[in-house]
């Protein structure tokens, strides 16, 4: 057959010869599932929404029944007031130690922790992560909270490192569950090459698994953040004797109770409590990417 008898007859273009794109039809059933999650979100960013308008609003409207959600006169001192005054400016800072310390140590000793235990079969090590699971269902973190702290105390640590110490005793068991399961996901033919070539243990996890383990990391990091920085029964007993030590969600309770006119400053509380939800948002904005799918791949994996 000659290739003359497959061309497109004479003065037909390309554009004639394609038939139009239709349209994308938008099914009801897809408008209505938007609709419902949009109120859905809007329901619950509501609190976060009058949260913010209240911190903007006069005292007195706010205390009032008819004052209403948006604010007579936008009062955008409340934020300086509770940076200066209230000494937020101190507990942000502590905040910021605290959370830096847990992350870091969490990150490094959950995922060496994880990786030993998905890669290497130790003796007792089914007790060990049993007792592991016990202490998880059980929940001592009130009970040995005291007991941790007159540790903590005798030992020269009744400071910013001992609260990040006792905070990560309290948050690293998932992150190593976690961390074991994505492990056993991985394949081991780029760690058995690194063996081959002289690493030991420490090598191939720092330089083969450590980069591998990165959505699972973004995950705990996350998790470990909100965890600490959001923690308030381990501040407030370290702080109970040195108010220095307060972090910024600990000082944002306590300004309900330090105001010296009787009278709650409820503008100045919401001020920095929005604060504080602002490092919280910036950290899930940046590592989003991987949250979702190191939280899946570490806990179906394995």
């Amino acid at each position: 057959m000659s290739t003359s008898a497959i061309t497109e007859p004479a003065g037909t273009t390309v554009a004639q010869a394609v038939p139009a794109r239709r349209g994308r039809r938008v099914r009801p059933t897809t408008v209505l599932l938007h609709v419902i999650l949009i109120a859905a979100a809007l329901i619950m960013l509501s609190p976060l929404i009058f949260g913010l308008f209240a911190s903007v609003s006069p005292l007195d409207q706010i205390l009032s029944r008819n004052g209403g959600i948006l604010p007579r006169v936008w009062e955008w001192g409340t934020y300086l007031q509770a940076w200066t005054t209230a000494n937020f400016s101190r507990y942000f800072v502590n905040s910021l130690i605290v959370t830096a310390l847990v992350v870091v140590l969490d990150t490094l000793a959950s995922s060496m922790t994880g990786y030993v235990l998905a890669r290497r079969r130790l003796r007792g090590q089914r007790f060990v992560e049993g007792l592991y699971v016990g202490t998880l269902f059980v929940g001592l973190t009130t009970a040995t909270l005291y007991p941790q702290y007159v540790i903590a105390e005798a030992l020269g640590l009744d400071n910013l490192l001992g609260i990040a110490l006792v905070q990560l005793a309290g948050i690293m068991l998932v992150h190593v569950f976690l961390i074991k399961a994505f492990v056993l996901g991985l394949g081991t033919e780029m760690e058995d090459a690194a063996r081959v070539d002289g690493c030991g243990l420490f090598g191939t996890y720092w330089r083969i698994a450590f980069p591998m383990m990165r959505p699972i990391l973004a995950t705990t990091v996350i998790l470990g953040f909100q965890a600490s920085w959001n923690n308030y029964q381990v501040p407030l007993v370290f702080s109970l004797a040195a108010p220095d030590l307060r972090t910024l969600v600990v000082g944002v309770s306590a300004l309900q109770y330090d105001a010296a006119e009787g009278m709650t400053p409820y503008n100045t509380v919401l001020a920095g409590a929005n604060m504080a939800l602002v490092p919280i948002v910036v950290i899930f904005i940046v590592l989003q990417r991987h949250f979702v799918r190191g939280w899946t791949d570490g806990s179906v994996k394995g």
